[in-house]
């Protein structure tokens, strides 16, 4: 791969259970930088870090290129990453693929993500998530938004092809 990365660090959104903030989940970096500050009650909305739901039967899902003893990602911190990749103009992630068009390059794959559809939660982005998921370093757990796998309703689509109850596998790919 030749992506030059520009941000690591938390991966962010709205709190699991509460109204307002923003639809789609934030790469925040490791070392925030700050403007002026108020004290004005109350916010338009908190930022929480994200957490895997990630429980045991699911672990086997994923690779254990970065969690080698296989140890739980259930309500660890997310990390995430913003990349550039230089010579290429366009990034796309592709749901329910496991690899790239002819003439895209894939970046990695993975599993769809998301924010719990339950109760008066709103939507979320959409993320794939690399089938070799890393833990943020720091934080602490309890407090967050909760990232969760996104399973298949078939129906409208096609049980014979969407299997209902599977996860939802994608790819990244470049060009």
């Amino acid at each position: 791969m030749f992506l030059t990365l520009y941000i690591s660090g938390h991966a962010a959104g709205r709190h699991y259970n509460f109204g307002g903030g923003g639809s789609n989940y934030l790469c925040l970096p490791e070392e925030p930088q700050w403007k002026n500050h108020t004290d004005t009650r109350p916010p338009s909305g908190w930022l929480y870090g994200v957490e895997y739901r990630i429980h045991d039967e699911h672990t086997t899902l994923f690779s254990r290129a970065n969690n080698p003893a296989g140890s739980s990602l259930h309500d660890k911190p997310t990390p995430c990453a913003v990349c550039y990749a230089p010579q290429r103009s366009t990034s796309v992630m592709m749901p329910a693929s496991t690899s790239c068009p002819v003439g895209w390059t894939q970046e990695y794959a993975g599993y769809i993500m998301s924010e719990h559809t339950l109760g008066s939660r709103l939507p979320t982005s959409y993320i794939c998530v690399d089938d070799a998921p890393e833990v943020a370093s720091g934080g602490v757990t309890g407090i967050q938004s909760i990232l969760l796998f996104v399973k298949v309703r078939c129906g409208t689509l096609p049980c014979s092809k969407y299997h209902d109850g599977w996860e939802v596998v994608c790819v990244v790919c470049t060009k």
